[in-house]
C-alpha cells in the first residue's frame, strides 16, 4: 500500500488526504509532526524535508512524490474518476492558476501572518497573538480575499461547473484560517464564505476538518473565534 508522509494541519497534506478521499485512494498515513520525526529514511526520500511525501511503493525509497500539486495529479492519473481537473482548456488553466495561487502567495499570508502567531504560541505555551493575526487577516482582506471573490464570479466552483483541485486547494487554507479562529464573514465575502460552506459539506472534507478539531482539541487549545 502507497504511504503518505504528512503532518496533521498541513494545508498541503490536506490537499492530498481530500483528493485521495475523493477518488478512493487507498494508503498508510505516516505522520511527520516536526523536524524531530524525521528519520534517516525520511531524509532519503525527501532530502528537502517538506511534506507531504508518497511512496508509492513502500519498499522503493528512490522513487517518492515529494510536492502537494505532484501528489494530486499522480492522483488524477492513478484514478482518473471522478475527475478533478477539467477537460476544457480555459478551465484547467484556471484551475492550475488558482491552485498555483493559494499554494503560494495565498498559503505564506494564511500560514505565516494569521496561523503562525496563534497556533505556534499556543503550542510553545504562550498567549495566541490574536493582534498579529488579524492584522495578517485584515492584510488578506485587502487583495487575496477579494481577488478570490471576484474569481469565483457567481459560481459555484472556481474553474468551470465542477469542483476541482482549484477548489481544494483555496479551501485547505481557508480551513487554517477557520482553526484558529478566523472565518470568511459572509458580509465582506459572500461568494468565498458559500464556496466554504459548500466544500465543508463534502464528505472527504468534513472528515478531514473533524480530524484536525479533534488533534486541536486534544492538544487542549482553548482558541477564541475572532471572525466569521
Amino acid at each position: 500500500m502507497m504511504r503518505l508522509f504528512g503532518a496533521p494541519l498541513s494545508p498541503f497534506v490536506r490537499k492530498a488526504v481530500v483528493i485521495a478521499a475523493e477518488k478512493g485512494i487507498e494508503y498508510e498515513y505516516d505522520p511527520r509532526p516536526s523536524p524531530l520525526g524525521w528519520t534517516d529514511e525520511f531524509e532519503q526520500i525527501n532530502p528537502l524535508k517538506r511534506i507531504p511525501a508518497l511512496l508509492p511503493n513502500p519498499s522503493n525509497l528512490d522513487y517518492a512524490i515529494n510536492d502537494s500539486s505532484a501528489i494530486c495529479a499522480y492522483f488524477e492519473k492513478l484514478q482518473p474518476e471522478p475527475a478533478l481537473y477539467p477537460t476544457d482548456p480555459e478551465a484547467y488553466g484556471r484551475a492550475l492558476w488558482i491552485e498555483e495561487a493559494a499554494d503560494t502567495d495565498l498559503a505564506n499570508r494564511v500560514g505565516m501572518g494569521v496561523f503562525r502567531p496563534v497556533f505556534f504560541n499556543l503550542a510553545s505555551g504562550k498567549p495566541a497573538d490574536t493582534e498579529t493575526a488579524s492584522e495578517g487577516f485584515e492584510a488578506l482582506g485587502k487583495v487575496l480575499l477579494p481577488y478570490l471573490e471576484n474569481q469565483l464570479g457567481g459560481r459555484a466552483w472556481f474553474a468551470g461547473d465542477m469542483f476541482s483541485i482549484a477548489d481544494i486547494a483555496v479551501m485547505t487554507q481557508m480551513m487554517s484560517l477557520d482553526l484558529v479562529g478566523f472565518g470568511l464573514p459572509q458580509d465582506r465575502f459572500p461568494a468565498l464564505r458559500a464556496h466554504f460552506d459548500r466544500c465543508m459539506a463534502r464528505p472527504s472534507i468534513a472528515s478531514c476538518r473533524e480530524q484536525n478539531n479533534k488533534f486541536v482539541e486534544k492538544a487542549g487549545f482553548q482558541i477564541e473565534r475572532v471572525s466569521g
